[in-house]
């Protein structure tokens, strides 16, 4: 492993601009000498005020930016900025240059600006930012703000790295508030709408604030301001607020161990999931085999699987699963007035012992929870005993394999659906009629 000169370490810490420069391309290399120079600049870090700044395109975050600059080297302040852009198709470098973005303070001696391409990373920042920031904090830069490139509802990673968030809006937002807020909005502590000259900016910042309003009493209180980047207008006073939410929340929010204790929201889904009923009624919506994957790889992992677990599931859907129910009726059998899109057939070996029967009963619970935190619904059956032979023949059993539970899965009006994880299937698992 290699590892930095002493004179380069004392180098940037002291300041200096060009060894800043290289440590910086050393992390976005990730070259043989980052991880030593991680290490030594971990005891300096943790005293700069970082400034997450993100937002829908348009919203004119760089001019904004260029504006604070502008007020904090009024107070003082030393600052460094981490722009980051789309990377180029051709070059993979970033499309737009920091002395183009930030011309008016770039030079300045008390500033450092660094653009770095974000080269696919999703999450609105590159892989190597958080590293940069420390190169900076390091340095002794007192404040260091992040700028992402144009965020949607998923870009939503600046709050892992800011220690003050701020949202910049365009007027005009309207409807699209709805489209975003659960994403951005959610984790800002400062809401901006910049562009304030526009007719279209009173509007938006009252339908922000009525957005607030919606949120539950113990959410953190966040502000909403008006600027005008290109005049300076509120512009002070959106930096008297960052370092209002400065002296009350801290910084190093970075640096922090991340807590294990879950939100209210987080209890009260999986309570949501865990009391949830058969449900009487689908819509003809498909459940998808990838769904399905990821409801039981995750049951198996909250049972600490094993490799050779002593059940089986058998998942049909489609045409499959239409001939499987009319053997079924033809046999007697009276099907609930759940459709559903897909069944699981639970099966086991017919001499499991009790710790296994055990394990199975959580595996099953596991499955349903899984599902319902996925917002699909299920209707559960446990007397399909006397179909043994129909359904040993259709799913072709081994002579040692009963049938223990079906469980009918479905969308609702109700049930929200969140995005499916890709998962490949457990080996216990079969899968019949999906696309």
């Amino acid at each position: 492993m290699n590892a930095p000169r002493g004179s380069d370490i004392a180098a940037l810490l002291s300041g200096n601009r060009r060894a800043i420069a290289r440590a910086i391309t050393a992390f976005e290399s990730n070259a043989p000498e980052a991880a030593s120079l991680a290490a030594a600049i971990a005891p300096r870090l943790g005293r700069a005020h970082v400034i997450g700044i993100t937002g829908a395109p348009g919203a004119g975050k760089s001019t904004l930016i260029n504006t604070v600059l502008g007020e904090l080297l009024k107070r003082g302040k030393r600052v460094g900025v981490v722009a980051v852009d789309p990377s180029s198709p051709i070059s993979g470098g970033a499309v737009l240059g920091d002395r183009v973005r930030m011309a008016e303070h770039g030079s300045h001696e008390n500033v450092f600006v660094r653009s770095v391409a974000s080269r696919g990373h999703l999450g609105g920042l590159s892989r190597a930012t958080s590293r940069i920031v420390d190169v900076m904090d390091a340095a002794g830069f007192d404040t260091i703000i992040v700028e992402t490139v144009g965020a949607g509802q998923s870009e939503v990673e600046i709050a892992k790295i800011g220690d003050t968030r701020v949202v910049v809006c365009p007027p005009g937002l309207g409807d699209g508030i709805q489209a975003i807020k659960a994403g951005i909005l959610e984790i800002a502590d400062i809401l901006v709408v910049n562009k304030g000259d526009s007719p279209l900016a009173a509007r938006t910042a009252r339908d922000l604030e009525e957005m607030l309003h919606l949120r539950r009493a113990s959410a953190p209180k966040v502000a909403v301001l008006v600027t005008t980047a290109t005049t300076g207008e509120g512009v002070p006073a959106l930096v008297d607020k960052i370092a209002e939410h400065r002296g009350a929340t801290g910084v190093g929010t970075r640096l922090r161990p991340r807590s294990a204790a879950p939100s209210v929201d987080d209890v009260a889904a999986v309570d949501a999931a865990l009391c949830a009923r058969d449900v009487k009624q689908f819509l003809p919506t498909a459940v998808s085999q990838s769904t399905i994957a990821a409801m039981l790889t995750t049951a198996r992992r909250a049972i600490a699987g094993r490799d050779d677990s002593p059940w089986r599931v058998h998942a049909l859907a489609g045409e499959p699963l239409r001939r499987f129910f009319a053997l079924l009726t033809r046999s007697g059998f009276v099907p609930a007035s759940a459709g559903g899109t897909a069944v699981l057939i639970f099966t086991a070996d017919h001499q499991l012992d009790r710790n296994d029967w055990l394990e199975y009963g959580m595996f099953v619970q596991a499955v349903l929870g899984a599902a319902r935190a996925r917002g699909v619904e299920t209707c559960c059956r446990d007397d399909l005993a006397p179909y043994h032979g129909v359904i040993q023949g259709t799913l072709g059993l081994d002579a040692n394999e009963v049938v223990v539970l079906a469980a009918k899965l479905g969308y609702t009006d109700t049930a929200p659906r969140i995005a499916e994880l890709a998962a490949s299937a457990p080996d216990d698992v079969t899968f019949t009629g999906f696309d």
